[in-house]
């Protein structure tokens, strides 16, 4: 990714160092709650539908 390449040979303040952590963790959070979801449609699409029973008269 583009972020480590960029602070592999920068010096960073303390403060933008926290900014930029701050800033990696709510991209992260992001895509773990995308992920998530994709995960969750996944499983429904791999879930099998139940057949309806019909009922003989």
């Amino acid at each position: 990714m583009g972020f480590s390449k960029f602070t592999k040979k920068t010096s960073l303040s303390e403060e933008d160092r926290k900014a930029l952590q701050d800033l990696l963790n709510f991209e992260k959070e992001k895509l773990q709650l995308a992920l998530k979801d994709v995960e969750d449609s996944l499983k429904a699409l791999r879930t099998p539908k139940k057949k309806s029973k019909k009922k003989k008269k």
